[in-house]
């Protein structure tokens, strides 16, 4: 189930918003989406732009998620203030991640896909008014600018914008 919450679209999080969008924040080039293969045609497997804050806990000894960004703590106090405004409390960041995926001429699904194989919930924050809807399970999510939702570890997946760049905050949280 999504719920959205409320943006008090402090000025941390203008100012991140600012820097995300900027010509001075680094991307990197990802071949697909996901790991996991689409389900049928119905589904692509699409090429993205992400920068990666905090790296999922992987199969390593400890199973701790790792910094991967000089941004980390800005990223995490946004989603932090975010979620005391909403009176949401979390235990523990296991990712956060900005994705940039642009347009297509026509809008595809992208593969539903879980972020992790444990119980979690996911949270996103829409940076750009470009479309692209979020659908978790049978629930679709239209996004606007500075939306914020959440909800548990359920298959999701997105449509590509129709127009300009989907620029999406994700975090994943126990």
């Amino acid at each position: 189930m999504i719920k959205s919450l409320i943006n008090p679209k402090t000025q941390l999080y203008l100012d991140f918003k600012k820097f995300v969008l900027s010509g001075d924040f680094y991307w990197s080039y990802n071949s697909d989406m996901t790991y996991q293969d689409p389900p049928n045609s119905n589904y692509t497997n699409i090429f993205y732009y992400s920068h990666m804050f905090l790296m999922r806990p992987g199969n390593n000894p400890f199973r701790f998620p790792k910094n991967n960004s000089d941004h980390l703590e800005f990223a995490a106090q946004v989603f932090l203030e975010i979620f005391k405004h909403n009176e949401i409390e979390i235990n523990s960041f296991l990712r956060i991640n900005a994705n940039c995926v642009h347009p297509y001429s026509n809008i595809l699904n992208t593969v539903p896909h879980t972020d992790h194989d444990y119980d979690h919930k996911n949270a996103l924050i829409y940076l750009t008014n470009s479309g692209g809807c979020t659908v978790v399970e049978n629930n679709v999510y239209d996004p606007k600018e500075d939306d914020v939702i959440i909800f548990g570890g359920e298959r999701h997946y997105h449509q590509t914008p129709r127009q300009d760049r989907r620029v999406v905050l994700v975090a994943t949280f126990i």
